[in-house]
C-alpha cells in the first residue's frame, strides 16, 4: 500500500483534508516525505472520488480528429490534487481504478480506467434533480398525503439550505425587519367600475389583502383555502403581474412588515455561489442544492395561467409548506421556520415577488376566517391607506421567442408572456 502525506499534494483544500484524518491513523512513514506521517492511498482516494465524478465525465470520440476529447486519468488527476510526483498521481488512479464498483454482466462499464480521456461534467451535481423527479412523481401519482418517503427526499434535498451563500457572500436565508426599505410590497387588482374602485380604496385591507378562507384559490405556492399573501417589491411588477389588457384599470396599495420574518430568497440562485474550495466537506452538498435550487425557482416564477391544472401546483404547494412547517433553522437559542418565499418575476424580468404565508401573510384589520376569526395570530402586514392609487393601462410591450424547436422546420414566432405596461396613475 502506497502511503503518501498532505505534502504530496498542492491542492489546499486537499492538504486541509489530509491533515485532519491524519491523527487517526497508525503511524507509518510517508513514501515520499520519509519524515513525515504517511496516509494509505486508500484514503486520498475516498475523498478524491466524489470530488473527481462530480466534476468530470468521459470525454467523447471526436471522429473529425480520430481522437478522444480530453485528458488521461492520471493528467486529469494531476490538475485535481496538483501532486508533486508522478508516482502519487500513478498511485492514487490505481486505487481508484481497483476499488471502482460496477457489475459489467449488467453491461456496466468502469469509471475510472487509464485508457478513457476525461472532461468537466457539464451535468455533475444533478442528484437532487433525480430527487425532485422522484418526489415529484410519487406526490402526484402515487400517494398525496400522510407520504414519509416524499418528506424524506424533501429533507435530502433541503438540508443545509442555511449555508447557501451566492458570489456577493449573501445569504439566500436570512431575515428580512419591519424596518428594512425592501420591507414594502404591493398588492393590486384589476378593477374598471368606479364605485368598485371607491369601496377597495375604503377599506384597502380587506380588500386588497389575502381573502377570507373560503375564497382562496390555489397557487402556485399556497392550496385552496391556505392563506398566502402575494406581493411584489414595485408597483410595475406588481400590475404586470395580473395581466390586464389595454384600457383596464388598477387599483393598488403598499404593505409593510408589522414584524420580521424568515425568508429563502431563491433570487439569490441566478448568479455563482459563494467560492468553496472544491475538497471542502460541505461542497459537493452545497453544490448539488445550488445547482437544485437554480433550476427550482424557475420552477415557481412559472406564470399561472387560466388553463393550468392545480395538479402542476401540487409540488412547489408540498415544498412550500414543508418550508413553512417542519424544516427548522437555528436563530438565536431556538428555532424558526421560513415566513416567505422571494422569486424573481415571470412578467418583468427585472422584477421580484413574494410569497409570504400563514399569520405572517395576513393583514391588520383585513379578511378573517368566517368559521374561527379569533384564532389567527398577530398580523405580519399593515396596509398604508394613503398609498391606494389607480393605473389606466395604455399599452402592453411583448417580448417574443421562437415557439418551435429548430428541428422542426419553419420558425414561427410567438409572443411569450412577459408584457410591460405603460400606465398613467391617479389618486381615487
Amino acid at each position: 500500500m502506497t502511503l503518501v502525506c498532505p505534502d504530496c499534494f498542492g491542492e489546499p483544500g486537499l492538504k486541509r483534508r489530509l491533515t485532519e484524518i491524519r491523527p487517526n491513523l497508525p503511524d507509518a512513514k510517508c513514501d515520499f516525505h520519509p519524515t513525515k506521517k504517511g496516509i494509505p492511498i486508500s484514503n486520498v482516494a475516498e475523498i478524491v472520488d466524489d470530488v473527481f465524478r462530480n466534476r468530470y465525465c468521459r470525454g467523447e470520440y471526436q471522429p473529425y480528429n480520430e481522437a478522444l476529447r480530453g485528458d488521461d486519468l492520471s493528467g486529469t488527476l494531476l490538475n485535481l490534487v496538483e501532486a508533486d510526483d508522478d508516482l502519487v498521481t500513478n498511485a492514487l488512479a490505481a486505487e481508484l481504478m481497483d476499488k471502482d464498483s460496477y457489475f459489467p454482466p449488467d453491461g456496466e462499464e468502469p469509471f475510472y480506467d487509464d485508457e478513457f480521456y476525461y472532461v468537466p461534467n457539464d451535468y455533475g451535481f444533478d442528484d437532487h434533480s433525480f430527487t425532485w423527479r422522484a418526489f415529484r412523481r410519487e406526490i402526484l401519482h402515487e400517494q398525496r398525503f400522510f407520504n414519509n418517503k416524499a418528506l424524506e427526499k424533501l429533507r435530502e434535498i433541503f438540508d443545509g439550505l442555511h449555508l447557501l451563500r451566492d458570489g456577493a457572500n449573501d445569504r439566500a436565508v436570512y431575515e428580512l425587519k419591519a424596518d428594512d426599505p425592501n420591507a414594502t410590497f404591493y398588492r393590486a387588482r384589476i378593477n374598471n367600475s368606479s364605485d368598485g374602485r371607491h369601496s377597495i380604496s375604503k377599506e384597502p385591507a380587506k380588500e386588497l389583502g389575502p381573502p377570507p378562507d373560503f375564497l382562496r384559490r390555489a397557487g402556485r405556492m399556497n392550496s385552496s383555502g391556505i392563506l398566502a399573501f402575494y406581493g411584489a417589491f414595485d408597483i410595475d411588477t406588481c400590475i404586470a403581474e395580473l395581466r390586464p389588457a389595454v384600457g383596464e384599470t388598477v387599483i393598488s396599495a403598499k404593505f409593510n412588515l408589522s414584524r420580521s420574518i424568515l425568508v429563502l430568497d431563491t433570487t439569490k440562485f441566478t448568479g455563482r455561489p459563494k467560492d468553496i474550495n472544491i475538497f471542502a466537506k460541505t461542497h459537493i452538498k452545497r453544490m448539488r442544492l445550488w445547482k437544485f435550487m437554480s433550476t427550482f425557482m424557475d420552477e415557481i416564477a412559472q406564470p399561472c395561467l387560466p388553463n393550468d391544472e392545480h395538479l402542476d401546483y401540487v409540488p412547489t404547494q408540498v415544498v412550500s409548506e414543508y418550508l413553512r412547517h417542519l424544516h427548522k433553522f437555528k436563530k438565536g437559542e431556538g428555532e424558526r421556520t421560513v415566513d416567505a418565499i422571494i422569486y424573481r418575476s415571470a412578467q418583468n424580468g427585472t422584477g421580484k415577488n413574494i410569497a409570504i404565508f400563514g399569520d405572517a401573510g395576513s393583514v391588520k384589520g383585513g379578511a378573517r376566517s368566517s368559521e374561527f376569526p379569533w384564532q389567527r395570530g398577530k398580523p405580519g402586514l399593515l396596509v398604508d391607506a394613503a398609498s391606494v392609487e389607480c393605473h389606466t393601462i395604455q399599452g402592453v410591450a411583448h417580448q417574443k421567442s421562437n415557439g418551435f424547436p429548430a428541428s422542426r422546420g419553419t420558425r414561427i414566432e410567438i409572443e411569450d408572456d412577459e408584457p410591460f405596461y405603460s400606465l398613467v396613475r391617479s389618486v381615487p
